[in-house]
């Protein structure tokens, strides 16, 4: 059920994109610092999409490294103080009394 509600929000995004680029087919000149572009304005809107999608990715990618390699090291530390833990337990307590 799950996989078939996935298809059929695929297909309906899928036709919207389709209708989109059928209806924003006139070309257009995007012009940046390094040159001019003319091309549909649908196909420069989905390439500014997927940039900024990849610039995104990118970012978070960074955040999601750096976190992963702080939980590496929390998870060694965790190991040598449980380590120290089960030491400390074997040692047999001495009563002076």
């Amino acid at each position: 059920m799950k996989r078939l509600l996935l298809l059929i929000i695929s297909f309906l995004l899928l036709a919207i994109g389709v209708s989109f680029a059928v209806h924003n087919a006139e070309p257009v000149q995007l012009s940046y610092y390094f040159g001019t572009v003319s091309g549909p304005i649908s196909l420069i809107v989905v390439a500014a999409l997927f940039v900024g999608a990849v610039l995104g990715v990118a970012a978070s990618l960074v955040i999601v490294l750096a976190q992963r390699r702080k939980a590496s090291q929390l998870r060694r530390k965790l190991e040598v103080c449980e380590q120290e833990i089960r030491n400390l337990r074997q040692i047999p307590v001495r009563d002076k009394h």
